[in-house]
């Protein structure tokens, strides 16, 4: 059996089984593939096998949710830098 193949088979299993879950149960699904793919686009291994124009967009994305975060999160503007803690 080809990868291609592999891959067909299983989405349509999943298919199967997904439309006979209740709307609750289809949710938990949900939220546990996207803490998957999350996971994925994490770990560094995973993010080496995938193309380079892949591996750009995921860390695009990352850096994303970065800035958003810093932005958002003002403390870190306070710290002093240890360049500063040098010259003191």
């Amino acid at each position: 059996m080809s990868l291609k193949s592999a891959y067909s088979t299983i989405l349509e299993v999943a298919k199967e089984k997904l439309v006979n879950l209740s709307p609750e149960r289809l949710q938990i699904a949900l939220d546990f593939l996207t803490y998957l793919q999350e996971k994925d686009e994490t770990d560094a291994h995973y993010l080496m096998k995938l193309p380079l124009e892949e591996r750009r967009k995921i860390l695009a994305k990352q850096a994303e949710k970065m800035l958003e975060h810093y932005q958002q999160e003002g403390e870190w503007q306070e710290l002093q830098t240890w360049d500063e803690l040098d010259e003191q």
